[in-house]
């Protein structure tokens, strides 16, 4: 584009003055007389529209010319691909334009801002428009802001599309601000089962999980909900739950009568037995009373209705129940060599908890801390104080866990046995992570390469602890 050097009036004075305000304009600038041609404009202006006939787009001059209005409108330029915000403002003189002056704002950055804007905003539409599941979001104050496709109408009467059921809706948002203000004040996720009666009084199983919507700065400004309905895993659940259990009350009954032979042949009942032969005999007992203890545990995790326990708090001397444990283990620890060490540092020895329940998380780390140490080794039980919580921790020497595994290791159904050989069906560290979790404490694991593993827990010894839970539901 030709540059121009029109005189924009007689005063010389005052033309220096525009010319300088408009060489120094930070933005492109220029100015078209009455008869629309360019008088002035500054370097931005021809590098923008270097190959470009703005000039001749005469139908928002000749608006303004016959206005003697402002006009704003956006223009794009074909070198450089920028986006323009531009003002055309006119010049009067005794009510006739004589100059239009053109004041621009690049708003490339915004106009793409706003272009990403809605493509996010469409794809996130198709998404929620198209995922088969009940996702929504929430606000702060409960109001429904938007989610799948069905999910509205679970929100505001509870029908579940997916499985044509009407939820009890009063049940369903009994506990509902409670959960949310928990998201809210703690700025974290929760996830739990929830079993809600339909409109028939029939009983159903839902996993909810709520997690917060956070901004830049990480405050909450909303709730995300998602809900999927379990049934089937429950009734898959309740199925291996039933199996496990009627196998292990039929594995119990030929136990006990093998004990009560051993003990009467140990006694001298059929006659008198040589040392040799004693000796072995007393090797069998320990063996079939392990396995009765183990049967008894095995049976009291699937003894519960549909898994759910009701926990009775009480005052429990963690190192007194640690002791008791390590003697109902010792037949165990004995077949393979194992000694066992408990090396007591509790200033406060008390947990508030279920006795029964904490028992099970020890009887189940203690057993699998035997079960995988190598023969002949040593398992030293340390018992401590960590700020609010008393602390139990076995450290034993076992085959390194990668890190990989270390994070499926709680999971339900997950089982290393076999890889060792061993027996087991992945239920006793998930069954002690949900105890645990239940009574606002912490589970853990650390492996180490030169084949040193630690298991342990810490649970609260404050006496209102208010992350504890009523039940644990397994």
């Amino acid at each position: 584009m030709e540059r121009v050097d029109s005189p924009l009036c007689g005063n010389a004075d005052l033309g220096e003055i525009v010319n300088k305000f408009i060489i120094n304009y930070p933005e492109a600038i220029w100015l078209k007389d009455s008869n629309l041609k360019i008088v002035r404009a500054n370097n931005l202006y021809y590098e923008y529209f270097k190959n470009d006939k703005v000039q001749e787009n005469s139908e928002i001059d000749n608006r303004i010319l016959q206005s003697g209005c402002s006009k704003t409108f956006s223009l794009c330029t074909q070198n450089k691909n920028r986006v323009l915000s531009v003002t055309a403002t006119p010049v009067k003189n005794k009510d006739r334009v004589e100059y239009i002056v053109y004041t621009s704002k690049d708003i490339t950055g915004q106009e793409e801002l706003k272009e990403r804007f809605f493509v996010n905003k469409y794809q996130l539409s198709a998404l929620l428009e198209n995922v088969p599941e009940l996702i929504y979001m929430k606000a702060p104050d409960g109001k429904y802001i938007t989610g799948t496709k069905y999910s509205k109408e679970f929100f505001e009467k509870g029908f579940d599309y997916f499985h044509k059921t009407y939820l009890d809706f009063s049940a369903l948002k009994g506990g509902n601000m409670c959960e949310d203000n928990f998201v809210i004040e703690n700025n974290r996720p929760i996830s739990y089962e929830k079993e809600i009666n339909d409109s028939n009084g029939v009983p159903h199983w839902y996993k909810i999980y709520k997690a917060p919507i956070n901004t830049y700065n990480n405050g909450v400004i909303g709730i995300i909900v998602m809900v999927n309905n379990i049934d089937d895993e429950k009734l898959l659940q309740a199925q291996r739950e039933t199996f496990v259990a009627s196998l292990g009350h039929d594995l119990k009954n030929p136990t006990l009568a093998q004990i009560r032979a051993v003990e009467l042949l140990l006694k001298g009942n059929f006659g008198n037995i040589p040392k040799e032969q004693k000796d072995i005999l007393e090797m069998v007992l320990d063996s079939c009373k392990y396995m009765k203890a183990m049967l008894s545990s095995l049976l009291a995790t699937y003894r519960n209705e549909r898994g759910a326990v009701t926990l009775n708090y009480e005052e429990v001397q963690l190192p007194e129940l640690t002791s008791e444990c390590v003697g109902e283990m010792i037949y165990l620890a004995k077949d393979k060599g194992v000694n066992i060490e408990i090396k007591d540092s509790c200033t406060n020895p008390v947990v508030f908890g279920d006795k029964v329940q904490i028992k099970r998380v020890i009887m189940n780390l203690m057993s699998n801390g035997i079960k995988y140490a190598f023969k002949d080794s040593l398992i030293k039980i340390k018992l401590y104080n960590e700020s609010d919580y008393t602390c139990f921790q076995f450290e034993n020497s076992s085959p390194y866990i990668p890190p990989d595994k270390r994070e499926a290791i709680f999971a339900q159904y997950v089982s290393f046995a076999e890889a060792h050989k061993e027996l087991g069906i992945g239920l006793g560290l998930y069954t002690s992570k949900k105890i645990v979790d239940a009574h606002g404490g912490t589970i853990f694991v650390n492996s180490f390469e030169d084949e040193r593993n630690i298991f342990g827990f810490k649970i609260p010894n404050i006496r209102d602890n208010i992350c504890a839970a009523k039940t644990v539901v397994f």
